[in-house]
Order: C-alpha cells, then structure tokens, then sequence
C-alpha cells in the first residue's frame, strides 16, 4: 500500500521512511504542503498520507482540507495522519475538523504509529470492497433481470447520453427496434420457461453482433433497442442483417424442441433534432404499420440521406 510522506524535519522523514519500509509500505516523501498537495491529486495517488501540521507551502491542516473537497467528487478516499508537537484538546479538535483520520504528537511512539497504520490500511481496504459492491449494485440495477440486456430505464438513459454526443461529435446516429416474433405463441405453445428461454438466448445471440460501443436493452415483453453510435442508414442496415441472420440461423433448444426464432426491426437514423419520445414512437409506429408485411422483416424507417 502506498504512503506519503509529508514532513519537513529531514530526521523525522528519514526515521518514517524507514519505519515504513521496514513494515512493508510503498513510500512518496516531500518536504513541502504544495508536493504534498500534488501527490495527493494523482490518479494512482497514496491511499495513506502522514502529514505534518507544519510544512512551508501549504501547512498540513490546509492540504488536509483540500483533500477532502476534492474528494467529494470521487470515490477515492485517503487516510490521513496528522503528525504534529502540538498536544492541546484544541488543536486535536482543529485537526479533526480539517478531515485528518488520526492525530499523533511528537516524539511519536513506533508501535503506536504502527498500529494506526494497520487500522488505516483496513479502512481503506473495506472502503475499497465497500466500492467495488456499489459498483457491481449500480450495474446490476442498470440490467434487465430476466434477460440480462439494459433495462428499459437503462437504455433510454444511454440513448440520451448517444444523443448528446451523436450532436458534440457530429457523428450519425442509428436506432434499431428489434421484436421478437411470435413470442407470444411460443409462450401459449410451449409455455412461459420457454419463452424466457428465447429471450434469454436471443439476447445472448444478438449482443454477439453487437460492438462493445453500441447498446442493448429491453424495451417490452419482447421488445429491445439496439443503439449504433457513429453508424449511418447504410451500415446500420448492415448490423440489421446481422442481426436476422445469426437469429434465424440459430437452433433454439428447449427441452427436445427446436423453436423457430425470428426477428423483425426497424431502423431510424437520428435527424438530430426529434427527442427520446419522438423517435421511439416512430419506430414503435413504423414496427406496427408494417406488421402485416410478416416476421423475419427489417424496415427502416428513415430514407437515406
């Protein structure tokens, strides 16, 4: 694990430094608040800072609170010791408030240093664990449950997001709607596990012609939405034959039976100017209108430009 070092007495960061590296630590020394300060911001900073409360610069107490305001915006988190000859209840309480983690005065006694190291380092690694589950919540909550593709609120939260840089990069910007056809017969058929059965594996099916820049998610029952980032009418076309071809060509086993599974789409390049609403009815409206043209179909719904 990484440790700054930040004291301006050469004896005292020389006696630390070697502390530290003899209990097996990462070391960084500087000698001044503003180093300091620098490190801490780095993208693989220390996750563990001894800070003295006197440095030229910037003191200890402000580098500490500027840690934690620029903390805020992330989900990093340092833990700090404050090293200091100060000994009053007040300057405790100052140091406290200015976000330190623990208060040592000096001369500092080993083990005790020692010991409010093991206590930091199991902070930071449950605070790591504790980031890595809301990390894994926050993605799950974004799935579909049953299918596993992005849920409804998901997709049309990154069909926003496609929007926005569809118009700051000036790229094309493709929609496709995909049904599953027939859904609702194989489940009166064959039953309802085997109708979440196609629906699992046509996701699996279509997210391989998927790239990993484009998103899938599910719409409805049977309806997903498949957004193209940086693809004009004509390659999206393309995707769209991808799509019915590795869905047709694929043998649909549930139990002993083969289902025959297709899918029907309907393509819409963005204009850059409709909103969320506007073009997922349009291409709601175009599936419908041409529903009776059969399964296994592709419209698109815009003309080429």
């Amino acid at each position: 694990m990484k440790v700054l070092i930040a004291e301006d007495d050469p004896i005292n960061s020389r006696l630390l430094k070697t502390l530290l590296f003899k209990w097996g630590y990462d070391i960084v020394t500087v000698s001044d608040g503003l180093e300091a300060w620098k490190i801490v911001q780095q993208e693989n900073g220390p996750q563990m800072a001894i800070m003295d409360w006197g440095m030229p610069g910037l003191d200890g107490l402000e580098v500490c609170r500027r840690l934690r305001e620029f903390e805020r915006s992330g989900d990093r988190y340092t833990y700090v010791i404050m090293l200091t000859g100060r000994s009053d209840k007040e300057d405790l309480v100052t140091g406290i408030d200015a976000g330190a983690d623990e208060y040592i005065t000096k001369p500092f006694d080993t083990k005790e240093l020692q010991a409010r190291l093991h206590t930091g380092k199991r902070i930071i690694e449950l605070h790591g664990a504790l980031r890595a589950a809301n990390k894994k919540l926050l993605f799950m909550s974004r799935l579909d449950s049953l299918t596993g593709a992005l849920s409804r609120n998901a997709i049309l939260d990154d069909l926003d997001l496609a929007f926005y840089r569809s118009t700051r990069e000036k790229k094309p910007l493709c929609v496709v709607l995909v049904d599953v056809d027939h859904l609702k017969q194989i489940n009166e058929r064959y039953g309802r596990q085997a109708g979440d059965y196609v629906l699992q594996d046509c996701v699996r099916t279509i997210s391989g012609c998927l790239r990993r820049t484009d998103s899938f998610g599910r719409l409805g029952s049977d309806r997903f939405l498949v957004i193209l980032p940086g693809v004009d009418n004509r390659t999206g076309m393309i995707v769209c034959e991808r799509i019915r071809n590795a869905v047709r060509g694929k043998a649909f086993q549930c139990g002993d039976q083969i289902l025959p599974v297709t899918v029907s789409q309907s393509l819409a390049l963005w204009d850059g100017k409709i909103n969320i609403e506007t073009l997922i009815t349009l291409v709601e409206n175009t599936h419908l209108a041409t529903k009776p043209h059969g399964t296994n179909r592709l419209e698109k719904v815009c003309p080429d430009p």
